[in-house]
């Protein structure tokens, strides 16, 4: 008898039973699992909400401080269409000492106060509108007093995005009394307010169950999660008798047939438990006829899947191995921007099992090889130097979109230049840093030679998504390296540079026993210049000192702007005779022709230079500073367009 014939039987005896429990289950279960799950849900929705409320704080808090460091970087204006045209916020500004708006974009949201008394989600306290707002002071030395600030609009479509990333069922968000937003319709809505006033915590009424969060923390309004309640049922001692009596009556059906069905699925248990040992090499003979042959085929071919799969796992693992190593990479390599896109690339490779990968990068107007990966192996040239707007990967730079398909000539393919691979399926997609295109990573032909698929350019998109992220923090960390170590009128080192510099030369002198000296200059008269001619003239004549005296100084010197119009010159492996020759070549190159602008009155500028030696005038980098601005004010005394070095014999025009 087939095993079909025999489940009627079985299903036959059975199914009075199986019903009369199924009924009973909808009676006396499913409302007290519903009841219960009710409170759960209600909790958990309460709690969640809150928690997305404070998320949404949190990235407004990151949005504002994005918004105040490109306002710096950048100019205002830019970085608040900026914010705003990534979606992150509906309104950004930049605001001045007394609340005046300096750069704006996006709409306030309606109900709000002016954008300077817009309350910061972050700080506790009663908002009276639905708005979510956040603001920062701007860290600008230039233009002290400055704040950013950002808001986005908590409306019905937010609600509803709250309620469903929550699992809440209904939520209600309330001003005291005031209803701000609500999902239930207005009836609904006022009931239920009027029902849980002045509560906190779960409340149980007609036919609903609630929980009533009051303002805390990041939540500025009481939050209401509200479902239906079920009810519940105590009658589960019945419910267990009858339970118990069907599974009696089930048990002595099921034992009757089992002795005739048994054996063939013994025989494959037995295999499938050697097979969970680890023993999957193991096979059983199937039974002549029926089902259970068919099964003990069926589990056989089952069997033979499961090898395969253990050994694609396998495979799988070690390209997750891969893939962290690269994130490890990544990590260690965030600020080295070449590095960074070769494990872009590696990672993108991998991920998307291409052949071969390469990643070009605008520079000086033309696309340049950063990173290739694989393009030997596959015999495939490497596109060294591309123009943008030709070939395949410059069209991807000039139109900012992405490619896929096959190169080749003809109406479908694509045309590639003859410096880029001219075979194969390609998918290209741009990389951008701060909105504009920098580069493009592509990859060519698939190991398992399908064609690139949409979902595969979705993919690579989302990668250089990333990886642009990536690289904007890259610049931004060399834009503020640049910024915190330069002065930004001469674009010379700074005083903060100048004193790690010294420290760090000092250091070296000292360990092996090599000379070191250092000279201040100091622009004679320079007051009467900014005021007789203007501070811009002024600024003109400091600029022009930092080109002529860095023309008369080496590579390994340090050269900073000390303060106003005083600057110093760290010279390692120099002796106090290098040191007074120096001198007297920048007080030669400062007066040899006039300082000129066009349109402006030449002028005839002098220098006064001072230095000391280490360690005779100063073993540390404060007694060396000190005893060169002794020496520079000997040569002021002395009459000024001169300089002075303590201990050196050579003399030559300028004084000594």
């Amino acid at each position: 008898m087939s095993l079909r014939r025999r489940l009627w039987l079985v299903l036959g005896g059975l199914f009075l039973v199986p019903l009369a429990v199924g009924a009973l289950v909808l009676l006396l279960v499913v409302p007290d699992a519903r009841s219960a799950r009710a409170t759960d849900d209600v909790d958990r929705g309460a709690l969640a909400v809150r928690s997305e409320l404070t998320d949404e704080c949190r990235t407004l808090g990151l949005a504002v401080r994005v918004t105040a460091l490109e306002s710096v970087v950048r100019d205002p204006a830019r970085a608040v269409r900026t914010m705003v045209g990534s979606g992150s916020v509906d309104y950004a500004a930049v605001l001045g000492p007394n609340g005046t708006v300096v750069a704006e974009a996006g709409q306030l949201p309606a109900g709000s106060a002016r954008p300077d008394a817009l309350a910061p989600c972050s700080n506790p306290g009663t908002a009276a509108a639905p708005v979510l707002a956040e603001r920062v002071d701007i860290a600008d030395e230039t233009t002290p007093g400055r704040s950013a600030v950002v808001a986005k609009r908590l409306d019905r479509e937010l609600l509803d995005e709250l309620r469903a990333r929550s699992g809440a069922s209904d939520l209600v968000l309330l001003n005291g009394r005031q209803v701000l937003l609500s999902t239930l319709n207005p009836r609904q809505t006022r009931t239920l307010v009027d029902a849980v006033d002045g509560k906190s915590g779960r409340v149980a009424l007609d036919g609903w169950l609630a929980r009533v969060e009051k303002p805390s923390g990041n939540v500025h309004w009481t939050v209401v999660v509200a479902t239906e309640d079920p009810g519940t049922s105590s009658r589960t001692g019945l419910f267990a008798v009858i339970l118990l009596a069907a599974a009696l009556v089930a048990g002595l059906l099921v034992t009757l047939v089992a002795r005739g069905l048994s054996q063939p699925y013994t025989d494959i248990t037995e295999a499938a438990e050697r097979a969970v040992r680890g023993d999957l090499d193991t096979e059983i003979t199937p039974a002549t006829e029926g089902e259970a042959g068919r099964l003990g085929s069926a589990f056989n071919q089952m069997l033979d899947e499961l090898r395969r799969s253990m050994a694609a796992l396998e495979r799988s693992r070690e390209d997750l191995r891969d893939s962290l190593e690269r994130i490890g990479d990544t990590l260690t390599s965030t600020h080295d921007l070449d590095g960074l896109l070769q494990v872009v690339l590696e990672t993108a490779v991998i991920t998307l099992q291409g052949k071969a990968g390469v990643v070009l990068h605008v520079s000086a107007d033309r696309l340049q090889l950063v990173a290739e990966h694989g393009l030997h192996e596959a015999g495939l040239p490497a596109p060294a130097v591309v123009s943008p707007g030709t070939g395949v990967l410059g069209r991807v730079v000039s139109t900012g979109e992405g490619v896929r398909g096959r190169l080749g000539s003809g109406p479908q393919a694509l045309e590639p230049v003859s410096t880029e691979p001219s075979r194969g399926e390609v998918l290209a997609v741009p990389v951008r840093s701060m909105g504009n295109v920098i580069g493009v990573v592509a990859l060519y032909d698939r190991l398992d030679g399908r064609p690139f698929e949409a979902a595969d350019e979705d993919a690579l998109r989302t990668l250089a998504g990333q990886a642009s992220i990536a690289v904007d923090n890259v610049h931004l960390h060399h834009e503020a390296q640049r910024l915190s170590t330069t002065d930004p009128l001469t674009g010379l080192w700074n005083f903060r540079y100048l004193s790690m510099s010294l420290a760090r030369e000092i250091e070296r002198s000292t360990r092996f026993d090599r000379p070191l000296a250092v000279l201040m200059l100091d622009l004679d008269h320079f007051k009467r210049v900014n005021d007789t001619h203007g501070h811009a003239r002024g600024d003109s004549v400091l600029r022009e000192l930092a080109h002529r005296v860095q023309e008369q100084i080496r590579e390994v010197d340090t050269f900073a702007r000390y303060g106003g119009e005083e600057f110093v010159v760290v010279l390692p492996e120099t002796s106090v005779e290098g040191a007074a020759q120096l001198a007297e070549r920048i007080c030669v190159a400062v007066r040899r022709e006039p300082f000129r602008v066009e349109g402006e009155t030449p002028l005839d500028i002098t220098v006064s230079v001072g230095g000391a030696a280490f360690p005779e005038q100063g073993s540390t980098p404060a007694t060396l500073m000190r005893s060169a601005d002794r020496a520079l004010y000997e040569a002021k005394d002395q009459g000024r367009d001169r300089w002075h070095v303590p201990g050196a014999l050579y003399r030559g025009i300028a004084g000594g």
